[in-house]
């Protein structure tokens, strides 16, 4: 057996059985149908995963145009662009849907799909962030830390959430929900008015050298979900253990053991945040992007726990990554004479190759171990099942 599924641990596949729970109004009355309808464009014969993969295209599409016209995440883009990033972000969440409704319609649900879909929408997340950050032309600053720590956040709240009730909740207002189409929203208003009218909007003059903006606004809501999302994800992990335990004493052992299980998030954005806060020029595309890739491998592990039925795994050796990234650079720069800015960049880079190769192996063994036990294709159907009719 591969390093992440023990060899007594990958028969529990068998009793996987995927639990949702949609409390959406929006998704239940006007998406579903939608849904529903459009699942039926695919061909009978289009494997779940490849629908996944290509809903993540458009966002990877959405993120070169931005790296293409604004490098610097800091100017203006062509007015095409915010409706290409709408149209791009609208049919990931599109394609995200569809592609269970696909496993479903051709009986190919299973646990490799949830374990597909859920970390290709782990990379979203930051992914997205990013286009976000350039379309608000707020460059590369505190401000991108904070953003991708808050949506990361609830991302690891989510899956934390479902390891321990075994069951995926979407409250009333939901990130993949409601959070995507106001996104999508913002994104055809900038190209109607433009960045500058639309983010930039004076709201507020705290003092001569202080005035809160409309972009402000984005991140105030970025925290109140935080905080809404994280009492939400406590209720539902406590309210579980409250109805499974047999006893008061094995109740608030499991909740408090559930809890410590978030500090590793914590920590990890804690050395981001240092990292950053001691040398800014950390802050770049490369450096952000490689932090996005850990957290996925690390979420990951989250579902390949839940799916095997195994411990949560507490510690991921990648987490340490961004902070011997600055030691190194700052080694190089002080001890061998390096110049500061290069030191940044090689570091970054390097750390961006490791974490890539970390998540890449990783996917690799989990998915072959996966599809070996299971006998099922990563991106074509092999064994063909009756077709549920929506």
């Amino acid at each position: 057996m591969g390093f992440y599924v023990p060899a007594n641990k990958i028969a529990n596949l068998s009793k996987y059985k995927y639990q949702s729970e949609d409390r959406s109004i929006i998704s239940q009355k006007i998406l579903k149908p939608f849904w529903n309808k459009f699942v039926n464009v695919y061909p009978e014969w289009l494997a779940p995963n490849v629908i996944t993969l290509s809903g993540f295209a458009f966002v990877l599409i959405n993120l070169i145009t931005c790296v293409i016209v604004a490098p610097d995440f800091q100017t203006e883009h062509p007015s095409w662009c915010y409706y290409s990033y709408a149209i791009g972000l609208f049919l990931y969440q599109t394609f995200d849907a569809c592609d269970g409704l696909q496993a479903r319609r051709t009986g190919q649900s299973g646990p490799l799909g949830e374990l597909f879909d859920h970390c290709i929408d782990s990379l979203n997340t930051t992914v997205s962030m990013l286009v976000f950050t350039s379309v608000t032309m707020l460059g590369f600053s505190g401000y991108t830390v904070f953003m991708q720590f808050a949506l990361l956040m609830n991302f690891y709240l989510s899956t934390w959430e479902e390891y321990h009730t075994h069951k995926l909740f979407l409250s009333e207002f939901s990130g993949p929900v409601e959070g995507i189409l106001i996104i999508i929203a913002s994104f055809i208003l900038t190209g109607i008015v433009g960045p500058e009218a639309f983010w930039r909007m004076e709201i507020y003059k705290v003092t001569d050298s202080f005035t809160i903006e409309s972009f402000h606004l984005v991140f105030a809501f970025c925290g109140l979900a935080l905080i809404f999302n994280v009492i939400y994800a406590q209720k539902n992990v406590a309210i579980y253990y409250k109805n499974n335990s047999s006893s008061k004493h094995e109740c608030d052992r499991k909740i408090r053991d559930s809890n410590i299980q978030l500090l590793p998030f914590f920590a990890f954005f804690a050395t981001i945040f240092l990292v950053s806060f001691l040398d800014s020029k950390f802050i770049n595309l490369t450096f952000i992007f490689s932090n996005g890739l850990i957290f996925a491998f690390v979420v990951g592990r989250i579902i390949v726990a839940h799916l095997t039925m195994q411990k949560f795994p507490l510690y991921n050796l990648p987490m340490i990554l961004p902070l011997t990234s600055y030691i190194a650079a700052t080694f190089s720069t002080y001890a061998l004479g390096f110049d500061s800015d290069k030191a940044v960049t090689y570091a970054s880079l390097i750390q961006l190759g490791l974490s890539l190769g970390i998540h890449g192996s990783f996917l690799s063994d989990i998915i072959y171990e996966f599809s070996q036990y299971l006998d099922i294709w990563v991106l074509r159907i092999k064994h063909p099942k009756v077709v549920k009719k929506y």
